[in-house]
């Protein structure tokens, strides 16, 4: 079996180590029943568990020992041994004690004071420590890296600012000189999106107002209802896309129904825009038509989807509710069609 560390040795730089994560995950032991879920905004663990740790949430402390975690969230702390291997995704990620097995991560800021066997890391600031010692392997791709800690193999780091003060077999370093022009060029890519949204909300508002007002009553009656239903659908039209294509005579099939997918799920956060715009308008009780109320709406909900950790769970709740709105405003108007065809077929 081909080791993946030296495979990225070989090729290097951020795209490798993302693939990484990704060949690590899939490469989890496939008795999942033995696993403990967890979710909520704070999730602490404050006694062992003899068990895979599998969670997501807003702020998660590992308190306890644990046999291996699987952990998605905004603030993450391990601060209790681990027996097997830690997979984790964060805005503030701490490893502070030890973990017998590998420690792949991803996120903004990633510091590491206890051991592990091997560490494949992507983020914004990493921080391995003086406390720590890897026996084996370090990856690491991010903005800056700083190592005061033991590396007892090879360390790999393709970053924009590296700080060594520690020890390692061997240091394979590469400056990413390009990344701060990626970063600026991502960035007024996203603003021409924004307003590329923007535009095209105002488009449907101006020519198709009774369907967008259809979509938007729809957003307004049983909220929690539609934002439920329609984050259950994302994810299940998203599998039931991938299951049609994997038969290969279904692909073309699945090609038309990913295009639909998509497109409602583009638009899902425009219908959003609106009743928010509408809260507001009505909060501060001005008086202003329907398309500077999308206007503000929309502008509103753009500057909570980047707010740092919070924003990405804003744009999923936006997502959901938007879709699940579409859905129902589509079925009804199905329902209506089929009867008026079944209605002239009597007649």
């Amino acid at each position: 079996m081909i080791n993946p560390i030296k495979k990225i040795k070989r090729a290097g730089g951020m795209k490798s180590v993302i693939i990484l994560l990704l060949i690590s995950i899939l490469l989890l032991p496939p008795n999942v029943e033995a696993v403990k879920m967890l979710s909520g905004d704070q999730i602490r663990v404050d006694s062992p568990i003899e068990d895979d740790i599998f969670a997501a949430g807003g702020a998660i402390d590992i308190n306890a020992p644990v046999d291996g975690v699987v952990i998605a969230g905004g603030n993450i702390n391990i601060n209790a041994p681990v027996n097997g291997d830690v997979f984790v995704a964060g805005g503030q990620v701490s490893v502070n004690s030890d973990v017998k097995g590998k420690i792949v991560a991803a996120g903004g800021n990633i510091d590491i004071n206890g051991n592990a066997k091997n560490v494949v890391i992507a983020g914004g600031n990493v921080n391995i420590y003086s406390t720590a010692v890897i026996s084996r392997d370090a990856v690491i791709s991010g903005g800056n890296v700083n190592n005061a800690g033991r590396i007892n193999g090879n360390l790999t780091v393709r970053a924009e600012n590296f700080q060594n003060t520690g020890n390692a077999g061997s240091v394979d370093f590469r400056k990413n000189e390009f990344s701060q022009n990626f970063q600026r060029a991502i960035g007024i890519f996203r603003i021409l999106i924004t307003l590329g949204f923007l535009i095209l909300g105002i488009i449907l508002l101006k020519l198709f107002p009774a369907q967008f007002f259809k979509v938007e009553d729809e957003i307004r009656k049983s909220t929690l209802l539609k934002m439920v239903v329609g984050f259950a659908l994302i994810i299940v039209s998203a599998v039931v896309i991938i299951l049609v294509a994997v038969t290969v005579i279904g692909l073309p099939v699945a090609a038309v129904m990913a295009m639909l997918f998509i497109i409602a799920l583009m638009l899902s956060t425009i219908f959003v825009s609106f009743p928010v715009g509408k809260k507001i308008i009505d909060l501060f009780k001005l008086k202003t038509g329907d398309m500077w109320t999308f206007i503000i709406g929309f502008i509103i909900l753009s500057l909570l989807f980047r707010i740092p950790y919070a924003g990405g769970l804003i744009q999923v709740v936006a997502a959901s509710l938007g879709f699940g709105a579409l859905v129902y405003a589509l079925r009804e108007v199905w329902q209506g069609i089929t009867h008026a065809g079944s209605y002239i077929q009597t007649k």
